[in-house]
């Protein structure tokens, strides 16, 4: 992959472990991160000597700024919350340890800070960046001897810091076999058109991109949570607003700069902006995303800074704030909570934040892709249709959304266009596994077995240890009694030992090939994994009902168990064809009957289907 953030996963898993699957504890401790990384702003603002009001008024802002909804109240942004929990609590041990002769103590605890921010995320790895800065405003002089300065009272951090990243990234080379991502692993145009860009033309581009993300943080009545391709179209050359919003970005840090050596918290709080999105800003190198709201979580402190030191104008506390500051500042804040609470809203289901993306981002290819997702989900084909349609036209080479409508063009029982989709989606990404699958069961459906079988073949070339495409073709050479269906299930067995659609599957096959005891051991088997799995039930219930084992009311109640799991007309016209032949079992259908009625008349899904 591209991401190795052992510290964040271990976090989710210590949940998991403690309460499962409970999304308001998952929450609850996002809303206690982001709590800690607010309490922690304001007081290393408050050591770097930032000036008492302008520190309260950005931490106050910092609290409810709409654009943290994203990082806090989605369980995925935790990586941003506890990243910056550990950045700050860095900056805030380091800056304490700066103020004297530093002791070794304090220096090795900002260090653990810094080496969890870093595999926590990545971006993490910025802060001693943002020490730099922070020292260097709390120096006094120009603005080299506030740098040369804060480099000698720092030394042991930065030295120390230095050994840490050196550390980190040598772990994550060695865990994803690449120094920024595992080979062979590239970055979807869906989710970042940049980063195939040649570095002039990403630079403006994303230089544009950090201008949005101020105008967001500062002026949130325009949010989203989906703004990948192509709902921003980048510039493919050195186009003009590009080149402006760089020369833009280049006059504001050189004007920071300059008004750093005077202790400006304004400057300070530009430039913390600035540094803090460096390694997201897609300037350096390409990110796995051209923008996302929740990637503005720790940068965002700056411009809150920024805000608030507008406000002060040197004031020494609040209280000393003119009353119209005051009200001003008030009101802004009162609107960023307004505004927070209603955005909250969104993301309280997938349905809602989806909906929200599509409506707030509607030239963006993944929106409509995640809109149908959820209709998808839903068994409202023709609409899940019609938006993996939207998908491909936004964006040609999405394989997804390609996939996505094979799959509702043959739940809508299209079965020639199902596969023509499925084949461009191959067409796009000959490697793509779900495209394999998708049509193979497009030309099963069509009762086209060779070419399904083959389709399958020619899938596990690129995906060799694919259960999906092991199993399918399994399958599919049982069906057509066709050699190497035995090796086939050895194969399916081995990759997934703990599959009960495998050990069912195989079981059925064994039966039909007259093995019924084997048979029995693959049906028991699968039951061990999933009691409810139909096939097995039906399996044992065919070996009951053979001449050598003649046990009807044992076959009876395995195809009520079958089907109860299925929900599956045909179970109970098979168990009324049992009573046929055996008239004791009628009564106890009679009683039964209604409730295997109310069962099939339940909606069923089978993901193997799709």
């Amino acid at each position: 992959g591209s991401a190795y953030r052992p510290i964040l996963l271990l976090s989710y898993a210590a949940q998991w472990w403690i309460h499962g699957r409970v999304p308001e504890a998952f929450h609850l401790v996002n809303v206690l991160l982001h709590i800690g990384a607010t309490l922690l702003l304001g007081g290393v603002l408050l050591r770097a000597r930032v000036p008492p009001s302008a520190a309260a008024l950005a931490t106050l802002f910092f609290a409810v700024a709409p654009i943290h909804v994203e990082a806090v109240t989605s369980l995925v942004g935790r990586g941003e919350t506890l990243a910056a929990v550990f950045s700050l609590a860095f900056l805030f041990v380091a800056l304490g340890a700066g103020e004297e002769t530093p002791r070794p103590g304090r220096v090795l605890a900002a260090l653990l800070c810094y080496g969890l921010g870093i595999l926590t995320k990545e971006s993490a790895a910025v802060a001693p960046g943002l020490l730099l800065l922070l020292l260097a405003y709390r120096e006094s002089g120009t603005l080299v001897s506030r740098f040369v300065a804060a480099l000698r009272r720092g030394w042991p951090v930065f030295a120390g810091a230095a050994l840490v990243l050196a550390g980190t990234v040598g772990l994550r080379s060695w865990v994803l076999g690449g120094l920024l991502r595992a080979p062979g692993v590239g970055i979807f145009e869906v989710e970042n058109p940049l980063a195939g860009l040649p570095w002039p033309s990403r630079a403006v581009n994303a230089s544009l991109i950090l201008l949005r993300y101020a105008g967001r943080a500062l002026f949130p009545a325009h949010l989203s949570a989906d703004e990948s391709a192509w709902s921003i179209r980048p510039g493919t050359a050195l186009f003009p607003l590009g080149i402006a919003a760089a020369a833009l970005l280049l006059v504001l840090a050189a004007l920071a700069l300059a008004r750093l050596s005077s202790g400006s918290a304004v400057a300070l709080g530009v430039l913390f902006f600035g540094v803090a999105f460096l390694p997201t800003a897609n300037v350096l190198y390409p990110i796995g995303t051209i923008f996302g709201e929740r990637i503005a979580y720790l940068p965002s402190a700056g411009l809150c800074l920024a805000l608030g030191s507008a406000f002060t104008g040197g004031a020494a506390g609040v209280s000393s704030l003119s009353p119209a500051a005051r009200r001003t500042a008030l009101g802004i804040a009162i609107l960023f909570s307004l505004r927070t609470i209603t955005r909250n809203a969104v993301w309280w289901s997938d349905s809602s934040v989806f909906a929200n993306s599509l409506a707030t981002a509607p030239g963006s290819a993944k929106a409509h892709y995640n809109q149908a997702y959820v209709f998808a989900e839903a068994g409202r084909w023709a609409e899940a249709f019609r938006h993996y349609s939207r998908a491909v036209a936004i964006y040609s080479d999405y394989w997804d959304a390609w996939a996505g409508k094979g799959r509702m063009e043959k739940e809508l029982g299209r079965l020639h266009d199902s596969e023509a989709s499925y084949r461009r989606a191959l067409a796009a990404n000959p490697w793509y596994e779900n495209g394999y699958f998708g049509l193979g069961l497009a030309l099963e459906a069509q009762g086209r077995l060779p070419e399904a079988e083959e389709t399958y073949r020619l899938g596990l070339r690129h995906n060799k240890d694919s259960l999906p495409l092991v199993y399918r073709r399994a399958l599919v050479l049982s069906r057509q009694d066709a050699p190497g269906a035995g090796q086939a299930w050895n194969r399916a067995l081995a990759l997934g030992p703990l599959s009960a659609a495998v050990h069912a599957d195989r079981a059925e096959w064994l039966l039909s090939k007259g093995f019924p005891a084997q048979a029995a051991t693959e049906a028991r088997a699968a039951l061990r994994i999933d009691p409810n799995s139909s096939t097995a039930w039906r399996v044992l219930a065919r070996r009951w009902m053979a001449a050598a084992a003649d046990r009807p009311l044992a076959a009876a109640l395995a195809l009520e168990k079958a089907c109860r799991s299925s929900r599956d007309a045909e179970d109970l016209r098979a168990l009324e064809r049992l009573v046929e032949a055996n008239p004791e079992y009628g009564p106890r259908l009679e009683r039964v009957r209604p409730a295997l009625l109310r069962a099939i008349a339940q909606p069923s899904s089978s993901p193997l289907a799709r």
